[in-house]
């Protein structure tokens, strides 16, 4: 039940908004009998509709701030670079056919614009990821997921490679990991600070400039300079 409610956490404000808006339309029809048609109405309710998609929209900015500032990363990043892009599109694709079809007279009116709103509202409970608690290093255990994250976009930034490591297989943060945390470091200046620096190891700071969504953006994290055997 943990996952679940770790979703209900991340969704359940918004699911809470949408519910108290449908309860205000539907309170607001006093004059159909039937209870039935009358929630029909009050879901179709063009302001009702249009608030919907609006924090459907609202919620995933929100998701998006969290990727950029807090502890959490987006599932998939570590393979896919690209796609908190594309998850950028298809959620504007989505909310512009939300908003097309919220209009009286298109097929299966309000039941598509209201689907898709709660396809943005609950998704990132899936798509988002808490952060580990501490830092990532050799002796960490039972972190498998942030760990190939880890991996995956240092392989893209080729840090294996400008420390002249071949990248490794398995879903450990081994000595070789480590070695490209080193170079990943150096090449985003992590380690100017003894005191709190510690080489070959991925802290917050660090894990969160990993996770960092839209690379297209300024800010994003720098790729390693090439290693010896490949200038």
């Amino acid at each position: 039940m943990a996952p679940l409610f770790e979703i209900f956490l991340k969704t359940g404000v918004w699911l809470g908004i949408l519910a108290a808006l449908t309860w205000i339309a539907y309170a607001r029809l006093t004059t159909t009998a039937d209870q039935a048609e009358r929630w029909v109405k009050a879901l179709a309710e063009p302001w009702l509709l249009k608030s919907a998609i609006l924090l459907g929209l609202l919620c995933w900015v929100w998701s998006f701030g969290l990727l950029l500032w807090d502890d959490v990363y987006l599932r998939g990043t570590g393979s896919v670079t690209e796609l908190s892009t594309i998850l950028l599109i298809v959620i504007v694709t989505l909310a512009g056919v939300a908003w097309w079809r919220r209009r009286p007279g298109t097929r299966f009116h309000p039941w598509i614009s209201l689907a898709i709103v709660l396809i943005l509202i609950l998704s990132p409970g899936q798509l988002l990821i808490d952060a580990p608690k501490g830092a990532l290093s050799q002796e960490t255990r039972n972190e498998e997921s942030a760990v190939l994250f880890v991996r995956g976009r240092l392989t893209h930034l080729d840090c294996y490679g400008a420390a002249d490591e071949p990248v490794p297989r398995g879903d450990s943060f081994d000595a070789l990991t480590a070695s490209a945390v080193i170079a990943f470091q150096l090449a985003n200046g992590f380690l100017k600070d003894q005191k709190v620096d510690i080489p070959g190891v991925i802290q917050r700071d660090e894990f969160r400039l990993l996770a960092r969504p839209f690379p297209f953006l300024p800010g994003g994290p720098k790729p390693c300079p090439p290693g010896k055997k490949q200038s």
